[in-house]
């Protein structure tokens, strides 16, 4: 579990970072009244999501988090003696 905890870590440190950076170039945007620093920093009474899931796209098929389905069937980790992904694997 210690493991798995140290890898959301990285990865969490990683989009922050990344975050930041949106954050730094494109704060004082405008969306619609909103502006995104006051969705990255708050929401103030808004409801909204932002999230990288999926993507369906017309060549390829549906892609989650840049990668297709088949390419997921072969990275993601497996329960011991199981042949499909764990879906906890999407976190690693």
């Amino acid at each position: 579990m210690e493991m798995l905890k140290q890898k959301f870590k990285a990865q969490a440190d990683k989009l922050g970072e990344e975050i930041k950076a949106i954050l730094k170039e494109h704060g004082d945007t405008v969306i619609g009244q909103t502006t995104l620093a006051q969705v990255y920093q708050g929401m103030r009474g808004m409801t909204a999501l932002i999230t990288e899931t999926s993507l369906l796209d017309a060549q390829d098929g549906i892609r989650f988090r840049r990668h297709s389905i088949d390419e997921l069937r072969d990275k993601l980790p497996k329960a011991n003696g199981g042949s499909e992904p764990l879906p906890e694997g999407l976190f690693t």
